[in-house]
């Protein structure tokens, strides 16, 4: 975590001796977030447009790809399990530089995937009984995230965002909070 720390401080203060003019940057980016894949095993991409210097929209797709998420849903030890969710995105710059500044967003999450339910189930001897079953959860999430965004050479972007939403239809079948955080490393074009 030191070293990481250190290599984010180091590449801060060799972009901040450049100079904004000298980059020419495009107005699309693909990006794939590595701290989904290593923390938890999801597949996190996601496509920035820039519509001006201050303002772009895009939009993120996650696809839950986890053994070990999986196994802990079916040992009973998480209530709900996420397959995947698509994250529509506004994110307003903070500061006048384009290679790096801090953003705000705006986000919707469609989200869905399964969660255990109890039910009361009755047997043939007319005794009952409960029993987990799984059933599917589908919602919509509100929510907003801040972060920092850099770029190396001129086509290189990192971003470093944390934030979390608020599934609107939550009745206790999905989650109630929906998290976004993670790494994006990205190719803007």
């Amino acid at each position: 975590m030191k070293k990481l720390f250190l290599l984010f401080l180091f590449l801060t203060a060799t972009l901040s001796a450049q100079n904004d003019s000298a980059f020419d940057l495009g107005k699309n980016e693909i990006k794939f977030d590595v701290t989904s894949i290593i923390a938890s095993g999801k597949i996190h991409v996601s496509y920035e447009r820039f519509i001006s210097t201050d303002f772009s929209v895009g939009i993120s797709g996650i696809i839950n790809e986890s053994n070990k998420l999986e196994k802990d849903y079916t040992n009973g030890k998480n209530r709900t399990l996420e397959d995947y969710q698509i994250i529509p995105f506004v994110r307003y710059s903070l500061s006048k530089s384009q290679i790096r500044y801090y953003f705000i967003e705006v986000f919707v999450s469609a989200n869905s995937g399964k969660y255990h339910e109890l039910e009361r189930l009755i047997d043939d001897n007319n005794n009952g009984y409960y029993q987990s079953v799984d059933k599917n959860y589908s919602d919509f999430a509100l929510g907003g995230a801040v972060g920092h965004k850099f770029y190396i050479k001129e086509k290189f972007g990192v971003d470093i965002f944390v934030g979390m939403g608020k599934n609107l239809f939550s009745n206790g079948e999905s989650p109630d909070i929906v998290s976004r955080v993670g790494i994006n490393l990205g190719y803007r074009f």
